[in-house]
Formats: structure tokens, C-alpha cells, sequence
């Protein structure tokens, strides 16, 4: 399963590179972003808290929110949707 990020517009400038393109092979969300974790460590503390997803980040597949990392990705092409929680009053 392909799996396209869209990630957050402020993301690239953490790494300095053009995000806009960037997708993998994963069979469930978990491993997806675990490979993207893999390619930029910087995303690590934003995406995973201890063993799940970071409350503070919503992370949506097709458009879907996903709680749980072990959700099976379908066949096909998908969006995997990274979205900063926004905090504050």
C-alpha cells in the first residue's frame, strides 16, 4: 500500500527539505510512520508519545481520524494526514 504524508506546512523547515512528495510502502499506520520517523527524527516526539500516537497530533488516514497505530492500511493509494492539535483559549 502507498502511503502519501501530508504533513504540517512548517514541518519542512524543520528539516530543511521539500516534504511535498514524500510516501512509503506500510501495511499498517504504525509503520508508516515509523519509516517516516526513520527519515527525519525530528518527527519522533511530534508523532509517538511512549508505545502510542502523541495525544497532541491528530493523524488521520484518507481523511479518517486513526487512534490506533496497529490500523491496517487497505490496498491502494492513501493520504496520511498529520495535523498539530491546536492548545490554548
Amino acid at each position: 500500500m502507498t502511503v502519501r504524508f501530508v504533513l504540517p506546512p512548517s514541518w519542512p523547515a524543520l528539516v530543511g527539505a521539500d516534504l511535498s512528495e514524500l510516501s512509503t510502502q506500510a501495511t499498517t499506520i504504525g509503520q508508516a510512520l515509523t519509516w517516516l520517523v526513520g527519515q527525519h527524527p525530528e518527527f519522533g516526539e511530534r508523532i509517538f508519545h511512549g508505545e502510542g500516537l502523541a495525544p497532541w497530533t491528530i493523524v488521520c488516514l484518507n481523511n479518517t481520524h486513526i487512534l490506533d497505530p496497529d490500523t491496517p492500511i487497505p490496498p491502494g493509494d492513501h493520504e496520511l494526514q498529520i495535523i498539530p492539535a491546536l492548545v490554548g483559549g
